[in-house]
């Protein structure tokens, strides 16, 4: 008798616990089945990132027309960052200020190369810009319960956003360390050892993603200890961000699968 009690409270406790995990799942599938706000745009900020970060020898030209242009050629980026928030009104309007603010002085700065302060505010509200979309995505990724095409796109989104930040880094440090005599550098080019022009931000493009993904060819070095701070704090993020997102995408899915069998269990239970 005793036996048999305890069978039938065994089996409804096990019947209890199975009808709570499907519950759950049930609410995390209504949840991911609620289209979230970015899910289909976040390709279009991938697409202009990859454009942007990738054909900039194009901007290789003492023609501030051709920088204009390439400045307008840079705005679609913008414009698919403001569209992918458009949902969040508040980050919506520090990226349209954001983009705003670039557009005036890298004109400025397009026709006035001289000017070392619109220099460095190019740079400052690119860093804003960008470190704002790598917030959004990051928190896309890690709030949904699924792995789909558009948690691998964010993924790898802001990968490339992280080796354009530190574009901006490097060219902030090699600003405020050229300016004052216009003839110490922050880094150093194996390939271009004129030391009376600033160093090319393009140069910068390179040296980034060889950093970020630990290439390091050797061509381009830091000389000072401020870059070479950037540069060790760029490879680590590189590393460590790589080894984070894999872990997530991996129990993303293999949650997926222990829901799926445990449903699967149920039913036939």
């Amino acid at each position: 008798m005793k036996t048999i009690i305890l069978r039938a409270h065994h089996s409804f406790a096990l019947e209890r616990f199975r009808s709570i995990i499907m519950l759950g799942s049930m609410k995390d599938n209504n949840l991911s089945q609620q289209k979230d706000p970015l899910a289909g745009k976040i390709i279009y900020v991938l697409v202009m990132t990859v454009l942007v970060q990738f054909l900039y020898p194009i901007s290789v030209s003492d023609s501030p027309f051709v920088l204009i242009a390439y400045q307008i050629f840079y705005i679609s980026l913008f414009v698919a960052g403001i569209y992918l928030v458009s949902s969040n009104k508040r980050t919506m309007w520090l990226l349209i200020i954001a983009t705003v603010s670039w557009l005036i002085v890298g004109s400025t700065y397009a026709f006035r190369p001289d000017l070392i302060w619109a220099n460095f505010m190019v740079y400052i509200f690119l860093i804003i810009f960008q470190s704002a979309l790598i917030v959004v995505l990051v928190q896309f990724i890690f709030r949904t319960k699924s792995v789909n095409r558009d948690v691998l796109l964010a993924a790898i989104t802001v990968y490339l956003l992280f080796g354009a930040v530190f574009v901006s880094v490097y060219g902030i440090i090699e600003t405020l360390t050229w300016f004052p005599d216009q003839t110490t550098h922050a880094f150093v080019d194996a390939f271009n050892e004129s030391s009376d022009v600033q160093f090319p931000w393009q140069t910068f493009v390179y040296y980034s993603y060889a950093t970020l993904t630990t290439l390091g060819y050797g061509d381009v070095l830091p000389l000072t200890f401020w870059a070479r701070s950037a540069a060790t704090f760029e490879a680590v993020v590189g590393v460590l961000y790589t080894a984070v997102i894999v872990a997530r995408l991996i129990g993303l899915y293999a949650a997926r699968e222990v829901e799926e069998e445990i449903a699967a269990g149920s039913d036939s239970y």
